[in-house]
Parts: structure tokens; C-alpha cells; sequence
């Protein structure tokens, strides 16, 4: 602990030892200072370094410290101080903390149910052509915008953060988007996306994206596709596509009539605790061990769904009793 302390002080003292009023720079040294101190937990030292950036009017130290100080003010749950913080600095024009704060900015005023500012933030953001705000704040709007209904809306956005190519959110968008093609018929499309954000290799998003493509091909009669695409994200352990992979699995194998598989991918699903997809394997499981003969075992399952406030659960696990009591 001593060895991490000292190392923190001295990195400390570097940036003190370039703050000097009479080098030009002084201003950048103090944000980078500003936020050191931050990561080091020491709010109130962060704060002061940011502002003397401020006070400077340094062209590029007065806006990066406008932005970190809304970062610091939103994690602190300051949620109108940052807002005045990154307008400050969206208001700058500057070309890197602008585009930086009108995409936190958005998200902020999106928290507090100001969409039609959150949209106007990060049009601002897209509008600078940044590489990386851009693409995010594309993003960020077409979520709004499907949340809203505005489907047509939502496909351009999302269409211009896959234009970008942005290696991150460019995926998201693709598995964003793949659904809206679903729903207008366009199935064909939605394959092709949902492959192109598995080939990106993309976290979380290439194991959506493969549970997706599955559902596409279960549709279309391709169940070997499907199955494999579904043991792939399973496999992926995603929090999310690996459980609604697993309890599609299991109904897959189910209706197959391989009772051991299916009970083995509901049991997948049921360890994960998915909120969602837990409970509805714990009936599942339930029922099969229950027509298996397996009266604790299935009594055991049922309990489970019981806790997640699993309606069908209650009602079958008082029918166990009743049949057994």
C-alpha cells in the first residue's frame, strides 16, 4: 500500500512541477491533473484543478476542463451542474470537447426526460463529424427515436452509425437495426447484418447478434442452423444472449423429444438468475421433471419461479402439492 501511495504522489508531482503560471501550457496540465485527482477519489482537488483551467481561457484547457468537470458532477449525482458544465463546453466549439460534451449532455437531459433536448445535443454531436461522438450520438438517437415509434427515424440513424464504420458502435447499430428489417419483412437484410456484427468480433454485441441470427433461421425451417447458432452464444456467456439462447434451446430439443437436453439448457438458463429468462425455464424444467416422475425435483424448480414472482409457477407448485398432499 505504501509503494502505491508513494507512486501516486509522484505522478502527482509531475503535473505539479509543470504548472507554471509562465509556461503557456500550464492551463492542460492542470485538467490533467484535475483528473488524476479525481481517479484518486480527491473530488475537491479535481474540482479546483479544473476550474483554474478555467479561469485561464486557455483555448483548449478551458473547454477539456468545462467537460471533465460535468463528468465529475454528474457521477456525483450533480445532474444540473453538469448540464451548465457541458454546455459551457459544447458552446466552445472546440473540436474535441464539444462533440464530447453534447453526447453527455444528451444523455443527461434523455435521464431527465428532456428527449426533445437529448435529440437536439446529439444532433449536435453528429452534425461535428466527429469520429468517435458521431457515430455515438447516431446511436444514442436512434435508440430514442424506436423508443418513440419514430421507426423511420430510428433505420437513418442507425444506417449513418453503420455508415461510419465505428468499430463499436457500428455493430451495436447493426443489431439494432436487424430487428426493425425483421418487422418490415425484410428478412434477408436482418441475416445480413446480424452476420456482419458477429464477423466484427464485437463483445456482447457479436453473441447478440449470433442468438439472433438463430432465431432467424429457427423461423425459416433451418433448425441445425439455429441450434448451432444458439450453442454459440450460449457458449459465448453473454449475460443476456447466452440464458435466451439456452431456454430456446431447451424447447428446441423439447419439441425434438431429447427431454435430457432440454432439461440440461433450462438449467443453463434457470443458474443464470436472467430476469426474464430464469423464470420461464424454471416452469419448463418444472414440468418435464414433474412428468418424468421427479416430484422434489420439480417442486425445487417450480420454488425457483415462485421467487422471481413467476405467476404460472405458483399455480403449478399448488397443484404439486395438492396431487402429492
Amino acid at each position: 500500500m505504501q509503494g502505491r501511495d508513494d507512486e501516486r504522489d509522484a505522478e502527482e508531482g509531475e503535473f505539479q512541477l509543470a504548472i507554471n503560471p509562465a509556461q503557456p501550457d500550464a492551463p492542460v496540465s492542470e485538467v490533467d491533473l484535475g483528473v488524476l485527482l479525481r481517479r484518486q477519489g480527491d473530488v475537491a482537488g479535481a474540482k479546483a484543478a479544473y476550474q483554474r483551467a478555467i479561469d485561464s481561457g486557455h483555448p483548449d484547457a478551458e473547454p477539456a476542463a468545462e467537460y471533465n468537470l460535468g463528468v465529475l458532477l454528474d457521477s456525483a449525482g450533480d445532474a444540473e451542474g453538469a448540464k451548465a458544465a457541458y454546455r459551457r463546453a459544447l458552446e466552445s466549439g472546440h473540436p474535441e470537447a464539444a462533440p464530447m460534451a453534447a453526447v453527455n449532455l444528451g444523455i443527461v437531459l434523455h435521464g431527465q426526460g428532456d428527449d426533445e433536448g437529448a435529440k437536439a445535443a446529439w444532433q449536435r454531436a453528429i452534425d461535428s463529424g466527429h469520429p468517435d461522438q458521431a457515430p455515438k450520438a447516431a446511436f444514442n438517437l436512434g435508440a430514442l427515436l424506436e423508443d418513440r415509434g419514430d421507426l423511420a427515424g430510428a433505420k437513418a440513424a442507425y444506417l449513418r452509425v453503420i455508415d461510419s464504420g465505428h468499430p463499436d458502435e457500428a455493430p451495436k447499430a447493426m443489431v439494432n437495426l436487424g430487428p426493425l428489417l425483421e418487422g418490415e419483412g425484410d428478412e434477408a437484410g436482418a441475416e445480413a447484418l446480424y452476420r456482419r456484427a458477429i464477423d466484427s468480433g464485437s463483445a456482447g454485441v457479436a453473441a447478440m447478434a449470433t442468438f439472433d441470427l438463430g432465431n432467424i433461421l429457427r423461423v425459416r425451417g433451418d433448425e441445425a442452423g439455429a441450434e448451432a447458432q444458439y450453442r454459440r452464444a450460449v457458449d459465448s456467456g453473454d449475460a443476456n444472449a447466452a440464458p435466451m439462447a439456452a431456454f430456446n434451446l431447451g424447447l428446441m430439443l423439447q419439441n425434438r423429444g431429447d427431454a435430457d437436453g432440454a432439461k440440461t439448457f433450462y438449467r443453463c438458463a434457470l443458474a443464470s438468475g436472467h430476469r426474464t429468462e430464469a423464470p420461464k425455464a424454471a416452469v419448463n424444467l418444472g414440468l418435464l421433471l414433474e412428468r418424468a416422475g421427479d416430484a422434489p425435483g420439480a417442486e425445487a424448480a417450480y420454488r425457483e419461479g415462485v421467487a422471481y414472482g413467476e405467476p404460472d409457477a405458483v399455480v403449478l407448485l399448488e397443484e404439486l402439492r395438492q396431487g402429492h398432499g
